[in-house]
């Protein structure tokens, strides 16, 4: 069985492979989602937990969360499902998957650390990557560096560096993404402006509306006076 196992603390990844099947048994009748001690994968592995967030059978079926089950079924699979593209919109099809609960017929079984033991471990605790992009949301960008309010959020946008793959000899340039959810003056002018049509609108409705009941007003004093004066003609 394959282990592919990641490490968020540093964002590196790798995957092991292991033929005993007495060291990888411990993950037999887990489901997705829970936490297994990995001592018995070797002496470095003392003191590590990992969770089991996914996998795929010998024939490349994906497991799906949910689907209790320990071998492979057809479900009818819709947009928004896991495991699941749709082609186009409203389209349902019955897809084979694998369910969420590890049996012998897994070949590779995907892993994340929670909890680091004493031993360093190659390739997953022994170099911390950067982060290649940074928050997006301008509340997310100040809780990342512990801005206040007054703090201008487009100062602290994660930037990275980009070389052209058309080009050789081209000069590299930054990239940064736009923030999402931003307060500037523009948008408040914005959103003062759209309140005020708003305010306009809703004054307009009321002046029609009190123009209308007046006529309706009038029309109805003007009825009765028309039915008074011809009741009184016959008399």
């Amino acid at each position: 069985m394959k282990l592919n196992i990641a490490n968020p603390a540093t964002g590196q990844q790798k995957t092991v492979e292991i033929d005993e099947e007495r060291r990888y048994r411990i993950f037999y009748d887990k489901k997705i989602s829970q936490e297994v001690e990995a001592d018995s994968l070797g002496d470095e592995w003392k003191g590590y937990v990992l969770r089991v967030t996914g996998g795929n059978d010998k024939q490349g079926f994906p497991m799906k969360q949910g689907v209790l089950l320990p071998h492979r079924v057809r479900l009818l699979l819709a947009d928004g499902h896991s495991c699941y593209r749709p082609r186009r919109d409203g389209e349902r099809r019955r897809k084979s998957v694998r369910g969420c609960i590890v049996g012998p017929d897994i070949a590779v079984l995907s892993l994340i650390i929670v909890k680091q033991g004493d031993n360093e471990l190659p390739g997953l605790t022994d170099n911390v990557l950067p982060k290649r992009l940074g928050p997006k949301r301008a509340t997310k960008i100040r809780r990342f560096f512990n801005l206040s309010k007054d703090d201008d959020v487009r100062k602290y946008v994660i930037r990275r560096e980009v070389k052209s793959k058309k080009k050789e000899n081209a000069k590299p340039y930054t990239k940064a993404p736009k923030i999402q959810r931003l307060v500037t003056p523009i948008r408040l002018q914005r959103r003062r402006h759209l309140r005020a049509l708003n305010r306009r609108r809703i004054d307009r409705i009321k002046e029609q509306k009190a123009e209308y009941d007046t006529l309706v007003q009038k029309r109805v004093a003007e009825k009765k006076a028309k039915v008074a004066a011809t009741k009184a003609s016959h008399k």
